[in-house]
């Protein structure tokens, strides 16, 4: 995390003493994060009370698609939640193209809209746990979105961390039958 601040302090630095006019330092800093209009986008959603936190940044991945990781609780499901930057502005606002806009693990992916105003997408996730949001662009431009489970190699010291700790409240709470807290309740 420092290496990263380091490096974009660095760039920004660089392009900053360059003298040249026409550089934008503004993009040149979110080269990997998805920036359309130059706006940085967020998940943003019930699973982050819609705040925009470093967190939920949209980031490049090797195979071109921007994702981010979030906690989820199946208990807490339907998730609602959308795409945007800061100021929710058009062209950095993405919700569902067409209704429904709900997604549940291994759905197709939902087309997004870049100027949305009120279409919140859905998530129902299965079981609580690390769930990797992440937006795609085809080849005709159109956006669009999918979840998943967060894979191991995915994951970070602090989601394995959160991930243990639920783990152990549910030992706690006397769920020794069920560790993995799958199986329902009984009435």
């Amino acid at each position: 995390m420092k290496l990263s601040f380091i490096a974009a302090a660095a760039a920004a630095l660089a392009l900053l003493s360059s003298g040249c006019s026409d550089n934008n330092p503004v993009a040149a800093l979110t080269t990997t994060a998805l920036a359309p209009q130059g706006h940085s986008v967020y998940l943003r959603g019930e699973m982050n009370d819609y705040a925009v936190l470093s967190s939920y940044l949209m980031t490049l991945q090797k195979d071109g698609s921007y994702c981010t990781l979030a906690p989820l609780r199946a208990d807490w499901s339907p998730y609602r939640f959308k795409f945007a930057d800061r100021d929710w502005s058009a062209g950095s606002n993405f919700g569902f193209a067409t209704p429904p806009g709900i997604l549940r693990e291994g759905s197709a992916p939902v087309e997004l809209n870049p100027n949305s105003r009120f279409e919140e997408l859905r998530f129902y996730p299965k079981k609580d746990g690390i769930y990797r949001f992440c937006i795609t662009l085809d080849d005709d431009g159109r956006y669009f979105v999918t979840v998943r489970a967060a894979k191991d190699d995915e994951l970070s010291l602090i989601d394995t961390i959160f991930l243990q700790r639920e783990h152990s409240s549910n030992l706690e709470a006397g769920d020794l039958d069920d560790p993995d807290g799958m199986e329902p309740p009984e009435d």
